[in-house]
């Protein structure tokens, strides 16, 4: 039944890509960014739109995309639901080829629908939440990053089995969908792993306070051996400000929204927290190819990205254009194989592109971001 699904949508992805195929050899391809130049997403956006620019200047440099140069144009959604549309459909106008939209549902879905009455493929720089994609956009729509969920089970299973904490208190930011996902992947593989939830509380991420939220983690009881925040920034930050502030120095534990070194400013000396990641920015990674990454971002842009989103803007072009290329000289079935795994962000399973899951393992990644802050 899943496999009959998937060979369906994959199906429509390719028929969609064939308009590339066929299209005169001077005509340059066209992808449009409907994304956020402006306002909180734009921490998550322009890390990556920086990276997949790299990553098409490089396509260009090496002759273009099956011979044809890619052109590419920008639209600023603003951080607002109603703009996002509006920038899809102008992008749609401008007859691009691909579509780029934000890298969260809320957000990037508003584009995401436009691409698809228009049968465009459209590619979210990173939304985790799964309704990016058919479930919640449209059999054209896919995303550059896996399930928010997951995180949330990652970070559980890390948190459980390598930490050996058994009493979480839950935080959860019902803002957007993004956060809510994560919050119920972290509940659900706690639960099964034996692990006691001593209680849970929801904000809002421009709440102001969270004085009421901190009272009752005082008095959770049995007292919780650790925190698990759903958020992202700027209020994600602040979160975890008022409570380091009351004097709570319980472990935190948090999803992907709040990666990277940029937002410590505002919680000084912050310490006992723990947030996986796609990789690391600071230039040890243990995987080769992905510092080689950073160096390749370090020489176009002066210094290495602010976030490790980035990687996925990158990962989104080589992902795309290898579904192109295959395309255009294989058989229909392969190029849908592949379009299928790199739409889901498994193409590190078919061929060595940047993209690959978030790990636990990776989760104590504070203290790199405390010892960049200090340096």
């Amino acid at each position: 039944m899943v496999r009959g699904w998937q060979s369906t949508l994959l199906g429509l992805t390719t028929a969609a890509l064939l308009g590339i195929g066929i299209a005169r050899a001077d005509e340059p391809i066209k992808i449009g960014f409907a994304i956020a130049q402006s306002g909180f997403m734009s921490a998550y956006d322009t890390p990556g739109f920086k990276a997949a620019v790299l990553k098409i200047e490089e396509i260009n440099a090496a002759g273009g995309l099956m011979g044809r140069k890619i052109e590419y144009s920008v639209s600023d959604t603003k951080t607002e639901r109603e703009q996002s549309a509006k920038a899809g459909a102008e992008m749609v106008q401008k007859g691009v080829d691909l579509l780029i939209i934000s890298a969260d549902y809320d957000f990037g879905a508003p584009a995401g629908l436009a691409a698809k009455r228009a049968g465009i493929v459209a590619f979210s720089l990173g939304a985790a939440d799964p309704k990016m994609g058919v479930q919640g956009v449209g059999p054209f729509v896919f995303t550059a990053n896996g399930a928010a969920q997951v995180e949330g089970i990652n970070m559980a299973e890390w948190a459980y089995k390598k930490k050996a904490f058994k009493r979480a208190y839950v935080l959860e930011d019902q803002t957007i969908e993004y956060s809510k996902s994560g919050c119920a992947g972290f509940r659900s593989a706690w639960k099964k792993l034996g692990g006691e939830l001593a209680g849970g509380d929801v904000f809002k991420n421009d709440d102001p306070s969270i004085a009421a939220q901190i009272t009752r983690i005082k008095a959770a009881s049995p007292v919780p051996d650790a925190i698990y925040l759903c958020s992202f920034t700027p209020g994600g930050a602040s979160v975890i400000r008022q409570v380091r502030a009351a004097g709570i120095s319980t472990p935190i534990l948090a999803n992907v929204g709040m990666t990277d070194d940029y937002w410590l400013g505002a919680v000084p000396n912050l310490s006992n927290f723990y947030v996986p990641t796609f990789m690391s920015i600071f230039g040890d990674d243990p995987r080769p190819d992905l510092n080689a990454f950073l160096k390749k971002y370090e020489v176009k842009y002066g210094g290495r990205p602010e976030s490790a989103y980035s990687v996925l803007g990158y990962s989104l072009i080589e992902q795309w254009a290898k579904a192109v290329e295959n395309q255009g000289r294989a058989c229909r079935g392969s190029a849908r194989k592949l379009q299928g795994r790199a739409a889901y962000g498994g193409a590190d399973l078919l061929y060595e592109g940047y993209t690959h899951p978030v790990e636990p393992s990776a989760a104590d990644y504070g203290s790199r971001q405390r010892q960049a802050q200090v340096a």
